[in-house]
């Protein structure tokens, strides 16, 4: 099998997340339309039992089969790295039965807790076996990955975004049309269908790998090479995966305290005084009292925080890729090499995430009508927010290659610790400022949150490789093209806007920027760039 490079694989990597991305779009778009506010509302809801489950199970899981089958395949062992899969193959089920039938119990419990209505049931209850499937695909993706070979999670990952658009949106309508069960609304009926497509996708992308291997039967290995126990390989997956399980929940905790939190402080403000709630959140007077709660959280999740996970998603693939190459670098004894790896995925992600962050915090609003156009309760509630977590989504693109780097030289506690300070002031904030501020209040204390986690980490890993990786003045640099691009695109939407339709405008903004950024690249950070384009180790 042949082993791809860093940038290869990253390259790879990020053109399966932006197709991802497009289906995505094209996928919550119109569901956004069919289901409105309310709707989004029980389908997120449905996505906050899974994302815990999916960090705790799945992400830890990949990255530690992926782990240490880089470390033995930076060492020419194969048949240990073979053996990790087949190990790997049987604690995923395991753990993947016991997180579904975990989800299955807590479904109706979990409902009632966050959204205060079983409204969403029916879509929590849906999502459940898309746990199991989930572990299962983890273990292939991992394998392929830590042998720097990202073709078949690439291709898994397009074939599951492609059958999540077709599949969500068919039984969204399918169930949208069919008469609505006894106690639950047309809303809750079309957020059932849109998660059945999910799982459906799942089961897709499962099924993907195994066709991979296959089409693979012949596995490298060294004739006579000792390898391992299966307790012994236990072992290694089992302390590879639980920092790393508990860093990814970590992580996702931020959206889950979201979850416990937000609607509950919502209620509270409309108990204490609705006009005040519907003044603070920019909610029409046409939604009613006893959804209002239900609708700002909706549009919240379902368009502020859908933009706002969008960039992040690609360059996580960066991170993705950097994570094998890393530790067989580390494994050899290589701490240049992995120190200039390191360096390397954070100047990258600083090119899509800087430019990105700007542009939000300046078209919030042109943006979700550009991406949700005729939904205008929804973006009036929504742009506000989104523009106050453009600073976060700054900060959580430049984390995410760090924490892979940590894991990658074998220091999966040191996420958890720093996440856990982040948590413990988003938690803080969420309490004290949505009451006063709303949607903002949510996303400013999310700012906040991985300001600090950017931070702490960034000064753990430097401190790990006894060097400072130099990436101030380089990020200083895209920082101020990010600036410059994004007046100018205020600008020019600004303008134009008055003229020409909208939808034109926006996208002529949004060229504009994109040439303003990169001249002031091209003026300011020639020899960075050359040297990333060069760099094919």
């Amino acid at each position: 099998m042949k082993k791809q490079s860093f940038l290869q694989a990253s390259l790879l990597l990020t053109c399966s997340a932006l197709f991802a991305k497009i289906c995505g779009a094209l996928f919550k778009l119109p569901l956004t339309a069919l289901l409105g506010g309310t709707g989004m509302g029980y389908f997120s809801c449905a996505y906050g039992l899974f994302l815990p489950l999916y960090a705790i199970l799945v992400t830890g899981l990949s990255t530690a089969v992926a782990r240490p089958v880089a470390d033995f395949a930076g060492q020419k062992k194969f048949a240990c790295a073979l053996k990790i899969k087949h190990v790997a193959r049987i604690l995923c089920l395991i753990m993947g039965l016991v997180g579904t039938g975990f989800a299955m119990l807590f479904a109706k419990y979990f409902t009632i807790k966050t959204s205060g209505s079983l409204e969403a049931y029916p879509a929590v209850l849906a999502i459940t076996p898309a746990v199991l499937l989930c572990c299962l695909t983890a273990v292939e993706r991992g394998y392929y990955e830590g042998l720097c070979c990202m073709t078949p999670t690439a291709i898994s990952q397009a074939l599951e975004a492609m059958t999540k658009l077709f599949c969500g949106l068919y039984f969204c309508k399918l169930f949208l049309n069919m008469p609505v069960l006894k106690n639950y609304s047309q809303e809750s009926m079309g957020a059932l269908g849109a998660v059945i497509g999910v799982t459906v996708s799942t089961l897709a992308g499962y099924l993907c790998m195994l066709i991979k291997n296959l089409m693979n039967k012949k596995e490298t290995t060294i004739n006579h090479e000792p390898t391992p126990s299966s307790k012994q390989i236990l072992k290694i997956l089992i302390k590879i995966m639980l920092p790393s399980a508990l860093t990814a929940l970590v992580t996702n905790l931020t959206s889950f305290i979201d979850l416990l939190t937000v609607m509950r402080c919502f209620q509270n403000m409309l108990a204490t005084d609705s006009n005040l709630f519907y003044q603070k959140a920019c909610l029409s007077q046409e939604i009613p009292v006893n959804q209002a709660s239900a609708f700002v959280y909706g549009s919240f999740m379902g368009l502020s925080i859908t933009v706002f996970n969008l960039v992040p998603s690609l360059t996580n693939m960066l991170a993705k890729g950097v994570l094998p190459c890393t530790a067989q670098a580390w494994s050899c004894g290589n701490k240049k090499l992995a120190s200039d790896y390191a360096r390397q995925v954070l100047l990258l992600t600083g090119l899509v995430a800087i430019p990105s962050s700007c542009g939000i915090f300046v078209l919030s609003k042109p943006i979700l009508n550009f991406l949700f156009s005729g939904r205008d309760a929804e973006i009036a509630v929504a742009s506000a927010g989104l523009q106050w977590l453009a600073p976060a989504l700054l900060f959580l693109c430049l984390t995410f290659p760090v924490f892979s780097l940590l894991q990658a030289i074998g220091k999966e506690n040191l996420p958890v610790k720093i996440m856990l300070s982040g948590i413990i002031i988003k938690l803080a904030c969420n309490l004290i400022l949505i009451p006063k501020f709303c949607t903002i209040g949510a996303s400013v204390s999310t700012s906040l949150c991985y300001a600090v986690i950017f931070i702490l980490a960034i000064i753990c890993l430097e401190k790990q490789f006894d060097k400072s990786l130099h990436i101030i003045k380089p990020l200083l640099a895209q920082l101020w093209g990010g600036i410059l691009c994004a007046g100018g695109a205020w600008v020019c939407y600004d303008r134009l806007s008055a003229h020409i339709h909208d939808k034109i405008a926006f996208l002529v903004a949004i060229l504009c920027a994109v040439l303003i950024y990169l001249l002031v690249l091209f003026l300011t950070s020639q020899k960075e760039l050359y040297q990333l384009i060069k760099y094919k180790k």
